[in-house]
């Protein structure tokens, strides 16, 4: 068993085979869609260069583990193979991205005196070596990961969803939106730090195509509401992330316009479900997706551990043996 840091962009094809795979195997128990993984590299962790924070194990079957530290969350992604779950191996992966988050927080400066993460409620495995290692569950489930069959969606040949005058849905066309497609992610949450070059970047990133990144346009020709979707082309489970609508255009229907066109979308790419997670605390989306037809599915508990490492010593962490 070798594990390396990432190389090129093939290396995060390779990491959505795997997770395809695994999701195919344990009724996505334990994994994140393959889009998520784009998603988190390119969105959650723009500032960050993929070679520092991806690390990936291999065995004589292929990719055998990965791991995607997130500094600034002060947390990681960390993902097994399903016979390899539970183990020796999947402990001493966990070990390791501990250790690495904590150099790679202590590295950027920031503070913190815990780490946190959270489990699939449904991975017994990974939650008693959570347990073991010293992580403890905190009181209140934090998302959901909710689907919905793709079956029974109103006809798209027919109206849709009520528009306000002056509003419309389409397609995003391309990086020559990437102004107006920062924008509308920033307006829909505040605490974005999106520029027009860092979603160039994001739109170039394996899985993302323009086409399934949908709008709706304002009046004004700005975008009012949108959502990026992603395919898993094996179990054919799509994943709306993230969902969002610009703050001065809420309460007018847009996001349950956007939803049901990406949800359509879908289904005429061959998708047969659908998924999207919500903050439990998050009662406007929860409400958005149940009344689009999504029932929860599973649910993650959040965990911390306390950081044992004072003031900004470093932790040593070999990137290859």
């Amino acid at each position: 068993m070798q594990h390396r840091p990432y190389q090129t962009d093939s290396d995060i094809e390779l990491l959505q085979a795997f997770n395809a795979e695994a999701i195919a195997q344990t009724d996505h128990c334990g994994y994140l869609h393959p889009g998520d993984i784009p998603h988190h590299i390119y969105s959650g962790n723009k500032m960050h260069d993929p070679s520092e924070i991806l690390t990936i194990w291999e065995d004589a079957r292929g990719v055998a583990a990965w791991v995607l530290v997130g500094p600034r969350h002060k947390g990681y992604d960390a993902q097994v193979r399903p016979d390899l779950r539970g183990g020796d191996f999947e402990r001493e992966v966990l070990q390791y991205a501990d250790q690495r988050t904590v150099e790679l927080m202590r590295r950027h400066g920031i503070d913190g005196d815990q780490l946190l993460g959270d489990s699939f409620r449904c991975d017994t495995a990974r939650v008693k070596l959570l347990t073991e290692l010293g992580w403890t569950r905190t009181d209140t489930p934090h998302y959901v990961l909710n689907r919905r069959s793709l079956d029974n969606l109103p006809d798209p040949a027919l109206p849709g969803p009520a528009l306000p005058d002056g509003y419309s849905i389409r397609a995003a066309r391309g990086p020559e939106e990437a102004d107006a497609l920062a924008a509308i992610h920033v307006g829909a949450f505040p605490k974005a730090t999106w520029t027009a070059e860092h979603y160039r970047r994001y739109m170039q990133a394996p899985g993302y195509a323009p086409e399934r990144e949908y709008v709706v346009v304002a009046p004004d020709g700005s975008f009012a509401a949108f959502t990026v979707t992603w395919h898993d082309a094996l179990s054919r489970i799509g994943l709306l992330e993230p969902v969002g609508t610009h703050a001065g255009h809420r309460r007018l229907g847009l996001g349950r316009a956007v939803v049901l066109y990406a949800l359509q979308q879908m289904k005429a790419a061959g998708m047969t479900v659908a998924t999207v997670a919500n903050s439990n605390h998050n009662e406007a989306s929860r409400a958005l997706y149940a009344a689009r037809g999504f029932t929860p599915w599973y649910r993650f508990d959040d965990y911390v551990k306390p950081v044992p490492f004072a003031g900004k010593d470093r932790v040593p962490c070999t990137e290859t043996p």
